[in-house]
């Protein structure tokens, strides 16, 4: 589980399930990077339950959603 890492999904807060394309490549390379472009978080997230960006309780994966409180949630 280590080497899958995000730095918007934190072990033990997050679901195990929850996943992200930055959990499989390098880190950037450049970091300023963030600086050019806006605050706005277009990362596409999935559970790798039911492999959409829906959990099996039938209600979208974040995040913010994926912290507790759901059947589902796995830490």
């Amino acid at each position: 589980m280590l080497s899958l890492i995000s730095p918007k999904i934190t072990l033990g807060v997050h679901c195990q399930k929850l996943r992200t394309k930055s959990m499989y490549i390098n880190p950037v390379a450049d970091p300023a990077e963030a600086t050019f472009y806006d605050a706005y978080d277009a990362t596409a997230y999935w559970c790798v339950s039911t492999q959409t960006g829906f959990g099996p309780d039938g209600e979208p994966v974040r995040p913010d959603l994926c912290c507790g409180g759901r059947e589902c949630c796995k830490f």
